[in-house]
């Protein structure tokens, strides 16, 4: 189920929006974003949904696109507290980060 925003676009139609707003072509978006350019005519066109890696590159390239393109919000405001909690994350050594993946998770009652 595709939710559209206030406009009456789908996250798909968003992705396209955005990309004619930064004025680059299909090839170079999707040159870019490294996927083919088949994804993005996919995508626009509604036969595909954009993958994971897709959306990982925009938000590397565009963090502040990201929420955008994927809830049609232009604003996220997140507490401070969240804030302390990504930069936590983000702080995180390699072998801690291993660590915690291998690691057993911990039962809620």
């Amino acid at each position: 189920m595709s939710r559209t925003d206030n406009n009456g676009l789908t996250m798909n139609g968003r992705l396209e929006l955005v990309r004619r707003l930064l004025e680059y072509t299909r090839k170079e978006w999707a040159d870019l974003l490294g996927c083919s350019v088949n994804l993005i005519s996919n995508i626009e066109h509604g036969r595909q949904r954009p993958t994971s890696d897709l959306l990982e590159a925009i938000s590397e390239r565009f963090p502040y696109l990201i929420e955008y393109i994927i809830t049609g919000q232009a604003e996220n405001i997140i507490s401070d507290k969240e804030k302390a909690f990504i930069r936590e994350l983000a702080g995180y050594e390699p072998e801690k980060v291993k660590e915690i993946l291998n690691s057993k998770p911990r039962k809620r009652y």
